[in-house]
């Protein structure tokens, strides 16, 4: 005899065994219940999901996928809080490393947008069904969209996407095994290296006072507790992949900028990324001449403009970027 009703994540007693039921269709049923769902009032961002989450009046579009997933009686379980993800990219590290993305979305699975192209997550929903046999589009339920904006809409809607604009699908493990294994990938207190280095850049970034040495020490669990209890998270000094990809989702949102830089930080021949970029620009809004290709890779022609930027401005001349540099060039410090 089929079992029809869908249960909650500890599953429901059948004489001495517990059977689990994770119903997809369950998943679609309880987001297409709330099409056209609106937040109230308008551009505030509040909604009833934000309401149960515990965080209202911030972008929900990862708040109401954790409430669908809730209400279909499939909870995701600890992800930044107890309830779920609340940031795209949190949600995406989270998967990731715990091997939960796939290549062949089902029904009720989850889909992480990136509209820039850039790696990072800035829009989230529900995968339905792809629109033909090319599997180049599909639709999805997501909240916090409209057809004018997509990612900060107000709405909950039924959505055609292009598979083009996918980061990456999702199949959490709640849908098959309600005690997912957990990988312990957190930086904590006492941990060092480039990871932590491109972590406290990141919080610099977000005005957050720092020191970038690539230690995890005392100074940088401050201010990740700091960060957790401003963007209402558990408060545990650790950094989860799930707190690094709502740090990382901060970070790379318009209006933050990307050229500032804390004493304690140096570049030399053979770093390479966006510092890199912003102390090539640099120099040649100072007049290198020739001017410095601005493609983010420390090599010879960017050692010979520096060396010739410390010269002018008589610093000490050995083609490496420190504190008393990124100054003569105007870049924050």
């Amino acid at each position: 005899m089929a079992v029809s009703w869908n249960l909650p994540l500890e599953g429901r007693e059948a004489g001495s065994q517990k059977i689990y039921i994770m119903s997809r269709q369950t998943i679609i049923q309880t987001a297409a219940s709330q099409n056209g769902t609106k937040e109230s009032p308008a551009n505030s961002n509040k909604t009833k999901y934000g309401e149960w989450y515990g965080l209202n009046g911030v972008k929900w579009c990862a708040i109401f996928v954790s409430w669908v997933y809730d209400h279909a009686g499939n909870p995701l379980g600890f992800i930044e809080t107890a309830k779920g993800y609340q940031s795209c990219q949190g949600g995406y590290n989270f998967w990731k490393v715990n091997k939960q993305l796939t290549n062949d979305p089902q029904q009720g699975d989850i889909v992480l947008f990136d509209w820039d192209g850039n790696g990072i997550c800035d829009h989230t929903g529900i995968f339905d069904a792809w629109t033909d046999a090319t599997k180049t589009a599909f639709f999805s339920w997501e909240g916090n969209t409209s057809v004018g904006n997509n990612s900060d809409g107000g709405m909950v809607m039924h959505r055609q996407r292009n598979r083009s604009l996918v980061r990456a699908f999702a199949s959490p493990s709640v849908l098959d095994n309600p005690s997912p294994p957990i990988v312990d990938n957190n930086m904590k207190n006492g941990d060092r290296g480039s990871n932590v280095a491109s972590l406290q850049r990141m919080l610099h970034n977000l005005n957050y006072t720092i020191t970038v040495d690539g230690f995890f020490g005392n100074e940088t669990e401050a201010i990740i507790r700091q960060f957790q209890k401003d963007h209402g998270l558990a408060v545990t000094g650790e950094v989860t992949p799930a707190l690094l990809g709502a740090i990382q989702g901060q970070a790379g949102e318009p209006g933050v900028p990307p050229k500032k830089f804390t004493t304690g930080s140096y570049l030399r021949k053979g770093n390479s990324g966006a510092a890199v970029v912003a102390l090539q620009s640099a120099l040649n809004v100072a007049g290198a001449n020739p001017k410095v290709v601005e493609d983010g890779v420390f090599g010879g022609a960017t050692v010979t403009a520096l060396k010739a930027f410390q010269q002018i401005k008589n610093l000490t001349v050995d083609g490496i970027a420190g504190p008393a540099t990124f100054e003569a060039l105007g870049l924050k410090v």
